[in-house]
């Protein structure tokens, strides 16, 4: 099954880096590169940055009024976004935070973001989205509820470094992505997994890969 539910929000992993919410009648997509047929229309789109398995076009979920955000290297149409900026959908409240490679040439720093959105009040579900990624500094202050970590290194934390970052954010889920899809990233998450169960044994992990 790749769909969970945490507070209310219905979180679906397409495959890849793929990931869409479902809260209050609203759809979101985050980086649309996999879509299974009869996608639901999204009512917001977010790129993550603009390499080609995260900034696509997805014309078969948008809809008229659909809003389409992206990071400043995405060549897509929409509103760029940078890491600290924030806006809302409805109840919802997404904010822009950092996403790059301290040390690799893939992802430098001020080309992507990841994404918190808050779902709902009283108190709202915080779900972390990291986008291409190593283990950074900042993630220490991302508090959330939900956090979505990419783990199959390469291109962005390894299962180590993800389940480091784990202890460091401390949610109380996590849900790997961005591996077994592509050809060069594969690995078996339960070894994720049992990394988290020896540093951080109070978060949940909810394989939907």
């Amino acid at each position: 099954m790749n769909t969970t539910t945490v507070g209310g929000v219905r979180i679906t992993c397409h495959g890849h880096s793929s990931v869409s919410f479902e809260y209050g009648g609203l759809v979101i997509y985050v980086d649309p590169y996999v879509l299974p047929r009869g996608a639901k229309p999204a009512d917001l789109v977010l790129h993550t940055h603009g390499h080609f398995d995260h900034c696509v076009p997805a014309p078969s979920i948008l809809k008229p009024n659909t809003t389409l955000i992206a990071s400043p290297s995405c060549k897509h149409p929409g509103q760029s976004v940078s890491p600290g900026q924030s806006f809302k959908l409805g109840s919802i409240t997404i904010q822009a935070v950092q996403a790059y490679n301290p040390s690799k040439q893939f992802h430098p720093r001020g080309t992507g973001v990841g994404y918190i959105l808050a779902f709902g009040s009283s108190p709202p579900v915080r779900v972390y989205v990291a986008g291409d990624t190593d283990r950074i500094q900042e993630m220490a202050g991302y508090k959330c509820d939900v956090a979505i970590l990419p783990i199959g290194g390469t291109y962005t934390m390894d299962m180590a470094e993800a389940a480091s970052a784990v202890a460091d954010i401390k949610p109380k889920v996590v849900v790997p992505y961005h591996y077994n899809y592509l050809s060069d990233l594969r690995i078996d998450p339960a070894e994720f997994k049992r990394l988290v169960a020896q540093s951080s044994p109070s978060t949940d992990v909810r394989i939907l890969l």
